[in-house]
């Protein structure tokens, strides 16, 4: 009886990085260890592997999304080889900084000397999506439009503390059928290299912008931001509620910050962030009796975790009441995604807090054990610890690649749906 070869099969093959796959082995030696490893180099130069061992089983076949792995990783998981690549470099550019597609080169061997391979190529925007750079009218960014023709409900998407913009997310938006504004805020062409004294008019005029030349499908304009950015997002819709239709806030604070470590080098993490109408806003951490950064320590081998430094302030009730951010103001509903492992800032409690004060319809989702880097699927999650882009200071984003692999895929699901539901109206207020 001839025996089948060992094959790699891959479905499908090409397609968005956010986009489920399956991946599957047939044709290895009934009850071996099959070892497979992944590669991809990125466009920084960065190369990534990962390397798992599974038991196939009776027939020579071995399926991710339901077999345990002997090692690798912690659990069963369709994309498992994909999110346990870890980097060569310990500096590398993290998420992707372009829309680049990625391509992963899969191959699996046994004892037996049976192998195979198979590749399959990510990618961030899809067919017929364009993008067109801003820099006018006092805004600065990069618009991605969907294939399908308008008018589209639109999407503000803002960066955290690293500044700059994110393309890749602005196109996975584009790809859902959002215009995606990926704004510019700071460290951008265009507009300053910190943070500091950022004026929220800058915010009014770029809602202002969109709603008179995108003409969003509905008038929809929602805001969403990662860390810093769900601050800016937060901030925005309190002060300019009736241009804001929904807001997601990914691993969100509840309080007003100093710059931290994104102001000017000559400022202590304490200067002011925003103003409005020429006046400092006021931050948590000055004045503040219990703010206290020594808190912020190494933490194993990651980095340093902040979060301690920022539970410090919420100790002082009249530096949080000062510095809160006003979002009884908000009149849209709201969406908070929160990591109880965030080595960043407490996500899970600024987002708690946040929903006590909301009068709006809010959503609030924690994803058990996760990090700081809620992005979304189909990337590595392995980087825990980086070198921050702006203050060059490795920092823990905490939460542990599993957790993590199951949060970004939570987190993908949960806030389209939420974003649908939002145009729907059932979320009205």
């Amino acid at each position: 009886m001839s025996v089948a070869a060992a094959h790699v099969a891959v479905e499908p093959t090409s397609g968005l990085v956010s986009q489920p796959r399956v991946i599957t082995l047939s044709g290895f030696t009934p009850h071996g260890v099959v070892t497979v490893e992944a590669h991809s180099t990125w466009t920084d130069g960065t190369r990534w592997h990962s390397r798992t061992r599974f038991l196939a089983d009776a027939h020579g076949a071995v399926d991710p999304r339901v077999d345990m792995p002997l090692e690798g990783y912690g659990m069963p998981s369709a994309m498992g080889i994909v999110w346990s690549m870890q980097p060569d470099n310990p500096s590398a550019t993290f998420p992707p900084a372009d829309t680049t597609p990625l391509r992963i080169e899969i191959s699996a061997r046994d004892a037996a000397g049976r192998s195979a391979g198979a590749s399959m190529v990510q990618s961030f925007i899809a067919p017929g999506v364009t993008v067109q750079w801003v820099q006018r009218e006092g805004v600065s960014g990069a618009l991605y439009v969907p294939a399908e023709p308008g008018p589209h409900p639109v999407v503000v998407y803002m960066n955290g503390s690293s500044g700059g913009i994110n393309s890749a997310r602005a196109a996975l938006f584009a790809a859902q059928g959002y215009a995606c504004l990926a704004l510019g805020v700071f460290n951008f062409e265009g507009r300053p290299r910190y943070i500091s004294r950022t004026p929220l008019e800058y915010f009014e005029n770029a809602l202002q912008w969109v709603h008179r030349e995108l003409t969003p499908s509905d008038g929809f304009v929602a805001l969403a931001g990662i860390s810093r950015g769900s601050e800016m997002s937060l901030l925005a819709a309190s002060y300019f509620p009736t241009l804001v239709s929904a807001v997601v806030g990914y691993v969100p604070t509840s309080t007003i910050n100093g710059v931290a470590s994104a102001g000017r080098p000559d400022e202590t993490r304490s200067a002011t962030a925003w103003t409005y109408q020429g006046q400092d806003l006021p931050n948590v951490f000055d004045p503040s009796a219990t703010a206290d950064w020594s808190r912020a320590v190494p933490y194993k081998d990651e980095g340093v975790r902040q979060a301690p430094a920022f539970v410090s302030t919420l100790e002082d009730p009249q530096a949080v009441a000062r510095a809160s951010i006003p979002v009884e103001n908000i009149r849209c509903p709201v969406l908070l995604l929160s990591a109880s492992d965030d080595g960043f800032w407490p996500s899970t409690v600024y987002a708690q807090l946040i929903a006590r004060r909301m009068t709006a319809p809010c959503r609030h989702i924690d994803y058990r054990g996760a990090g700081h880097y809620l992005f979304y699927p189909g990337l590595p999650t392995t980087v825990i610890g980086k070198r921050h882009a702006m203050s060059g200071v490795r920092v823990s984003a905490g939460g542990s690649p599993e957790a993590n692999a199951l949060a970004n895929e939570a987190a993908e699901h949960d806030m389209l749906q939420f974003l649908a539901d939002a145009r729907s109206g059932r979320l009205a207020t």
